[in-house]
């Protein structure tokens, strides 16, 4: 008989990891970027706007930051980047993407402007999971929130009813924050559902509450997939505040 292969404990053998960070605006998700290094991470900048934390400047167009929101040519610089062998892609403001193909074609008739958008972020959705091992793929995004459920924010029901976004990673996080005594403010992810939200990660990933930090995330995913438990984590999970 056969022995099979001994399973993998490192994030070296298997493909690129995504992250959905949903959460709306204001809560976070861009400033979470701001931990990462520079030097191994590449930022697809959707609206080309300013980053909310000292140091956005360290990113550049002429060397780990585009401003792109066209989803072919999107699909095009990720896997120009995994080849690259940057640790960290992140795609900030990603519903921009349909926003914007959804504009270009607002005065056209029919539904296939809608099966085009779908096809086209799946297509993006479908690559983060299948780029280089090692890589590790953020996607900021804005959520929708339909009084029962909060989810990905999304343009026509054809995403949200056939193929369910959230349903293509193992992790999604909702960006959150919570005004404390003094005025101060703390921004976090949640990291499970609360009954409410799309929120998930595996089992013993992470705690319920961790701060709204990308660097932080990717270094547990490491810990996680070479076999720390997280009762063992050498990670700090205390949320600072903010004024």
């Amino acid at each position: 008989m056969t022995e099979l292969p001994a399973a993998s404990t490192t994030t070296e053998h298997q493909q690129s990891i995504l992250t959905l960070v949903i959460g709306k605006s204001g809560r976070g998700k861009s400033t979470a970027i701001r931990n990462l290094p520079p030097e191994d991470t590449y930022v697809i900048n959707c609206v080309g706007k300013p980053f909310p934390f000292a140091g956005g400047i360290r990113y550049k167009t002429t060397e780990n930051m585009t401003i792109e929101r066209d989803a072919v040519r999107i699909t095009q610089h990720m896997t120009k980047i995994s080849d690259a062998g940057f640790k960290h892609l992140v795609i900030d403001d990603t519903q921009y993407i349909m926003a914007s193909e959804f504009m270009s074609k607002a005065m056209e008739r029919g539904y296939d402007k809608y099966s085009i958008m779908a096809r086209n972020i799946w297509n993006i959705l479908i690559l983060a999971t299948t780029l280089r091992p090692g890589l590790k793929v953020y996607i900021l995004t804005h959520e929708e929130d339909s009084g029962n459920e909060r989810k990905m924010k999304t343009l026509g029901k054809l995403l949200e009813e056939k193929i369910c976004p959230e349903g293509i990673s193992a992790i999604v996080l909702f960006a959150e924050t919570m005004l404390k005594e003094n005025n101060l403010r703390e921004y976090f992810f949640t990291t499970q559902t609360d009954g409410v939200t799309t929120a998930k990660s595996p089992m013993g990933m992470f705690p319920f509450k961790i701060p709204n930090d990308l660097k932080l995330v990717s270094d547990r995913i490491d810990e996680y997939y070479q076999g720390v438990k997280l009762k063992d984590s050498k990670i700090s999970f205390n949320i600072g505040v903010v004024s």
